[in-house]
């Protein structure tokens, strides 16, 4: 059966009816979610949720495919209904629901208040577990997620490591070499532009996600982490096989991507409740390795560099959920912005660390469960930890990111080899999750050199999971992104050097369309870009960005800015960071924002296309490139496929 015919969506049509039995009033917004067309894998657990806004007392029904179902939250006749809707709202939920017969499936209910009733209805599918590839089962699930990257982003990123000579690469990325290439779209459930909460989460549930939320879906509750949830591909596969859950990133862990694989919530930035929930639910999806950035939130409160308060985070998750998620009573959540989250990590069993020789005294002898945060917020780019560790200061001799309180911060390959020797010890298989952040973030911010880095850093976590696969039959590597940001676009070449680059007189005061700003004459197109040449050290990465005839990038997405064409010494200050934090830095001379950059003051002003200091995401599609041992897997993600379909995929080669 083809790729298409087993991942099409019904042909009849998925609309929600409303029927209001009152000839003058009735409640309004009255929803039943999941929303129809979602779909789920046979036994795959999920919330079922009435509600409506109105004059109380609210009541409601619920049917599925016919047949009544009893809520489990909700009294029936209040005004208060299930206690976590807000004033002038009703709420009806049903926790931790599962289907095992694929197939359409009809959500009928029925809402009303004091002024009439409305009925609506949603169709779901659900699919069959078994897959028809050739080969074995996968036993490990590897999902290396290039945030914001793009095919632009893989191509500069080749050209710097290879370059091109006569018209064809002279090498090509660890990601190119995988046999399976597709495309894949990346809207979320309420735009064609998603942010990263669902643009992850589609990929582990299998389910779209309004934007900024993550594993829920939306709804009107007084806690965002109160919103109906639906199942993780590392909680299911944990519940049936035992398997492992791992989460590496260079971002803070509380952000949205690897927050999109363990973490249900309707507020993607509510970082205390966030990361307490990784701990709290750990026990429900297996979670044995947590590394990136995010020391802030798993500090005390009046601790230095902490960013807990009880405005992001949550108490008294709702009875029903604990019984309907088979959660332990110490889920439910507290208000308690002093916790020492790290000190609770360390007694639940997991080795701490907080820098790269603690990683690597780690990857010598594996724990059993391993936690490692290696920033305060965000880990700094690969470009700013090398220079680090090669000795090239900035030119009043000190380093980024000794200015970011993180001076032996571990590369990402190193992280991946560490997380793979630790869920490996699970002889039942595991679900990993490797994330190269800024790439986006970096392309937000327009800093071309930092985000070609970034992906050569990912490039080589790439090639770990490559290896590991090859050596561990069974494994599974897909490669992709969750959405493509700035527009990132390869335009040509700079021309007439470096040295004269720098000794251009300043372009920022020349608005007049009539005048061509030097640094814009400088960019050269066609024949004049020629092929750029990167001197590449033994550690992977270039001695320098700044090359005669270096790559130029422009943004099809653009904030504003003013562009030199040379590398900034000194990155935009990363919003994920304590507030005392960004002080220090705006005091070093640090932007907040990309037109604020001290050593682009000289440069050529460009408006951006979209208001704001940043360029955005698109719509575009994304790459996706597959790899597998032990059997063809690989040859499912070939073609164009949906972001949902990756999850269903991924799910029916480990449970085939």
């Amino acid at each position: 059966m083809s790729v298409r015919s087993r991942f099409t969506r019904p042909a009849v049509a998925l609309v929600a009816a409303l029927l209001c039995t009152s000839a003058f009033a009735a409640p309004t917004q009255v929803t039943v979610v999941p929303p129809p067309g979602a779909r789920f894998l046979e036994g795959q657990r999920f919330d079922i949720r009435v509600e409506g806004a109105g004059t109380g007392p609210y009541s409601a029904t619920l049917a599925v495919d016919g047949k009544p179902v009893a809520f489990t939250s909700g009294a029936q006749g209040t005004t208060t209904t299930d206690g976590i809707s807000p004033a002038g709202w009703g709420g009806f939920n049903l926790r931790g629901h599962a289907i095992r017969k694929p197939g359409l499936h009809r959500l009928t209910a029925t809402f009303s208040d004091a002024t009439g009733s409305v009925s609506v209805e949603s169709t779901v599918q659900v699919l069959g577990v078994s897959g028809d590839h050739e080969g074995g089962e996968a036993r490990n699930i590897i999902i290396l997620l290039g945030d914001g990257m793009g095919v632009s982003h893989r191509t500069a990123a080749r050209i710097v490591k290879y370059g091109v000579t006569a018209g064809d690469p002279n090498g090509r990325l660890e990601m190119d070499a995988f046999p399976g290439l597709g495309l894949v779209s990346t809207h979320s459930l309420n735009s064609i532009i998603t942010d990263s909460a669902p643009g992850m989460a589609c990929y582990s549930t299998g389910s779209h996600a309004n934007n900024n939320q993550e594993g829920v879906y939306p709804a009107h509750v007084t806690n965002p982490f109160f919103q109906p949830r639906v199942e993780y591909m590392g909680e299911y596969l944990h519940r049936v096989k035992g398997t492992s859950l791992g989460i590496v990133t260079t971002a803070d862990v509380e952000d949205a991507t690897p927050a999109a694989n363990a973490v249900h919530t309707g507020n993607r930035n509510a970082g205390t409740g966030i990361v307490d929930q990784y701990l709290d639910e750990s026990s429900g999806n297996g979670l044995a390795v947590l590394l990136g950035g995010g020391r802030r939130w798993f500090l005390p409160a009046t601790q230095f560099g902490s960013s807990r308060s009880a405005s992001t985070d949550y108490a008294g998750l709702p009875a029903d959920v604990i019984a309907g998620w088979r959660l332990s009573a110490a889920a439910a959540g507290a208000s308690d912005p002093n916790r020492d989250l790290i000190a609770d990590f360390k007694t639940a069993g997991f080795t701490y660390v907080e820098d790269a020789a603690g990683l690597k005294a780690a990857a010598a002898s594996p724990p059993r469960r391993l936690l490692g945060l290696f920033g305060y917020g965000n880990m700094n780019v690969a470009l700013d930890k090398v220079a680090k560790r090669r000795g090239t200061p900035l030119p009043d001799g000190t380093y980024v990111v000794d200015h970011y309180h993180a001076p032996n911060q571990p590369m990402l390959d190193d992280m991946a080899e560490t997380a793979l020797s630790v869920l490996s010890k699970n002889r039942k298989g595991f679900v990993l999750m490797i994330e190269g952040a800024h790439i986006d973030k970096q392309s937000h911010l327009m800093d071309a050199d930092r985000a070609m880095g970034e992906v050569l850093e990912f490039d080589r976590a790439v090639g770990v999971a490559r290896r590991f696969a090859d050596v561990h039959e069974g494994t599974v590597v897909v490669v992709l992104a969750d959405h493509e940001c700035s527009g990132f676009s390869l335009i040509g070449a700079l021309t007439g050097g470096v040295a004269a680059a720098r000794s251009l007189p300043s372009d920022a005061a020349v608005l007049d369309p009539a005048v061509t700003p030097a640094r814009q004459k400088a960019a050269g197109t066609y024949d004049a870009a020629g092929f750029p040449r990167y001197a590449i050290q033994a550690d992977g990465y270039p001695a320098t960005m700044d090359i005669d005839g270096k790559m130029l990038v422009g943004y099809g997405a653009s904030g504003d800015r003013y562009e030199t064409w040379l590398s900034k010494p000194l990155p935009v200050i990363d919003s994920l960071l304590p507030d005392a934090f960004k002080s220090e830095l705006k005091g070093k001379t640090y932007g907040s924002e990309p037109v604020q950059r001290v050593s682009d003051a000289s440069g050529f002003y460009l408006r951006g296309n979209v208001i704001g200091g940043q360029a955005v995401h698109t719509a575009a599609d994304i790459p996706i490139s597959a790899y597998s041992s032990g059997s063809d897997v690989w040859r499912e993600f070939v073609g164009i496929q949906t972001n949902t379909d990756v999850f269903f995929k991924l799910m029916r080669a480990a449970l085939r």
